[in-house]
């Protein structure tokens, strides 16, 4: 159990200069990018499920007006995942080159997006299809919130592609890359990753929303907590595998993986049992707490979503530990 708090333990203590440093600031870019991630997801949600609600009731020519309007929203998600699986990924290449080609390409692309959600919403502005800059759902400051996402990935864009040399002279990526994906599984381990980035973004949101929506005074506010807790897990967990398991070592993640994976496992079970003994006492609870916190996770009163956020944390911590075990063995 030591092991997990031993310092040598980790790849950034035996880096210097430079490779310190950019293994520094990729860990604050790919915080800050969940952070911002999950703030376009929440907005995405709201506008992808008043889009499928209005198809389910029948009312076509209505989601076709929430549709157009929400292309900034839908764009913007899209742009900022992006950029977060891209950051994701930067150990995980092959070679320096790889690296410089990848974030080349994406920063063309979050050009273009950012350009064509700038343009779109002041067409939309100048046509009425936006009544203000400033509309105030699904977000406060919505559609000037996706212009300014815009206006942020445009500068980073721009700097990126027409400075290169300028910034590669201050912030050089040289990177200490962990092993690599094995090409043969390669999409196999990019659908799984970003199907639990995707968890992990809708459950660090309804965290966030649900802590000022929750109003724990009703006869729900075991539920509300047992909700809450179930959220806060599974993004803890993307967050402990990610920013912890793999900056470790290739030696000293041998010895962490199994006692991490149990650890991890424990939690995430006390939390789901805590979840389904509050649902017992009061089956009512979803549909009355559940849709404030999030309308696509509780559409139809069934609380889908939430129950798949449940089961994910249990999922990796199962795989881990069967992992664990089987490098245990071959010792």
């Amino acid at each position: 159990m030591k092991e997990l708090f031993n310092k040598d333990n980790f790849v950034f203590c035996s880096l210097e200069g430079k490779a310190k440093k950019s293994s520094l600031i990729v860990s604050i870019l790919l915080i800050c990018l969940f952070v911002l991630s999950s703030l376009t997801f929440m907005n995405f949600l709201y506008c992808f499920s008043d889009v499928v609600g209005s198809i389910v009731s029948g009312s076509s020519d209505v989601a076709a007006h929430d549709a157009i309007r929400s292309v900034p929203v839908f764009v913007t998600f899209f742009e900022t995942l992006w950029m977060l699986l891209l950051v994701h990924g930067l150990y995980r290449a092959p070679s320096q080159e790889k690296v410089e080609r990848s974030i080349k390409k994406c920063l063309i692309a979050t050009f273009i997006f950012s350009a064509v959600i700038i343009l779109y919403v002041i067409i939309g502005r100048i046509s009425g299809t936006y009544l203000s800059l400033v509309e105030g759902s699904p977000s406060a400051l919505y559609p000037l919130d996706s212009v300014l996402y815009s206006l942020l990935f445009l500068t980073i864009s721009v700097v990126g592609l027409f400075f290169k040399d300028k910034v590669k002279e201050k912030f050089s990526l040289e990177l200490t890359p962990r092993t690599p994906v094995v090409k043969k599984v390669r999409f196999i381990y990019c659908f799984f990753v970003t199907l639990w980035m995707l968890f992990a973004l809708f459950s660090f949101s309804a965290f966030a929303v649900g802590i000022f929506i929750i109003d724990f005074k009703h006869e729900w506010s075991l539920f509300g907590l047992a909700t809450l807790l179930v959220y806060f897990v599974t993004a803890l967990s993307l967050a402990v595998w990610e920013l912890y398991y793999n900056e470790l070592k290739e030696e000293a993640k041998a010895k962490c993986l199994l006692p991490l994976a149990l650890i991890g496992l424990a939690a995430s079970t006390l939390v789901a049992l805590f979840y389904f003994v509050s649902l017992s006492q009061n089956l009512d609870a979803p549909s009355n707490m559940g849709f404030g916190v999030f309308p696509v996770a509780f559409a139809a009163s069934v609380n889908i979503a939430t129950i798949l956020v449940i089961v994910t944390p249990i999922l990796v911590s199962l795989t881990a530990t069967l992992k664990g075990v089987i490098l245990r063995n071959k010792k």
